[in-house]
């Protein structure tokens, strides 16, 4: 069920400031964390919003295939969020999904933004503004960039705060719904023209009753193992009520977390496709579990992952990430090649 049936009030939507307290605890570090997620992520709302209506094949390009579009409005955008980053927590870290891992360094006494970008109007702690290399964000500026580039709405930007090597804030922002999913490092919340709506990922408590949000199989997987492939389909098929394919995996999450959906499974993610909906996820009392997959990715992102609302019982997940386990070392094999 969705949480917007039952309107809160807003959490603490202001920084600190020295004046209100000197030194910050971790949970106060944490939200301010969420607060500097949120802001960012809905500064560059209006400029997607208008940037959908004019991307095109000029504006378009392919990573490893046409399976992975991007757009040159995914870059500015990765660029715009790590100039204003680097203005709020100088020497902060992150990674991106253009751009890689870097350190942010304010170059100038202002951001250099492009039209339709705006600093956000936020002064954090001198706490905050210390935390330097002990913040690492996680960003994908345009997460569903397929849907974005064929001009569909269902996209987002995505950015999550790491403390000390651990998430602990995070925000995914839906321009086109003027919705943002964002949260500290216990509780989480739905922004919206309705109002402020906690996150709370209960759902229905069996697979039949829930929608399985979904990216699996890819192209790769049925050119390396069709008949393990589309087993793990079928069965995912079979389990839950309607299976989905949206194309943006941080909102799929976010969905989750907010009620409207019941699982998520997918096998070839990176860390910025996850962190913020996954930890959004988490603190709506959702469960997330990942396997390497014989990569060296950090457990907690992926690349193979399956999440289920509070309460949902879906041993189908955990089954079909064996599975895949089993058809990729299988196919790896000498035997296989």
């Amino acid at each position: 069920m969705s949480i917007e049936a039952s309107p809160i009030a807003a959490p603490r939507m202001e920084p600190l400031t020295v004046v209100d307290k000197r030194s910050l605890n971790h949970a106060e570090l944490c939200h301010e964390l969420a607060l500097i997620s949120r802001a960012v992520a809905r500064a560059c709302a209006d400029y997607l919003v208008h940037a959908r209506t004019v991307v095109d094949a000029q504006t378009t390009s392919e990573k490893e295939s046409h399976h992975d579009p991007v757009t040159v409005f995914d870059r500015e955008v990765e660029t715009a969020v790590s100039q204003m980053l680097a203005h709020l927590v100088p020497g902060c870290m992150k990674l991106g999904e253009e751009h890689g891992e870097e350190t942010l360094i304010p170059q100038s006494s202002e951001p250099s933004l492009p039209d339709g970008i705006s600093m956000p109007a936020i002064e954090p702690h001198i706490d905050v503004r210390s935390l330097g290399s002990r913040v690492r964000w996680i960003v994908d500026p345009i997460d569903g960039t397929s849907n974005f580039a064929a001009g569909l709405t269902d996209f987002n930007t995505s950015i999550a705060a790491e403390l000390d090597g651990e998430v602990v804030a995070g925000a995914v922002h839906v321009p086109c719904a003027c919705e943002t999913f964002w949260g500290n490092d216990h509780a989480g919340w739905l922004e919206s023209s309705q109002g402020f709506f906690a996150l709370d990922s209960s759902g229905p408590s069996r697979e039949e009753d829930a929608i399985l949000l979904t990216y699996f199989p890819l192209v790769s997987e049925l050119e390396r193992y069709p008949q393990d492939a589309l087993q793990v389909l079928s069965e995912l098929s079979q389990a839950f009520r309607a299976v989905r394919r949206p194309g943006a995996a941080a909102l799929d999450l976010a969905h989750i977390a907010a009620g409207r959906a019941g699982a998520f499974f997918a096998t070839a993610l990176k860390p910025w496709d996850i962190a913020a909906g996954a930890h959004l996820l988490r603190v709506a009392g959702g469960a997330v579990i990942d396997a390497p997959l014989d990569t060296d990715t950090p457990p907690g992102f992926g690349p193979a992952v399956a999440a289920s609302a509070k309460g949902l019982d879906a041993p189908t997940l955990p089954r079909a990430l064996k599975l895949v386990e089993r058809a990729r070392r299988a196919s790896s094999s000498p035997a296989a090649q």
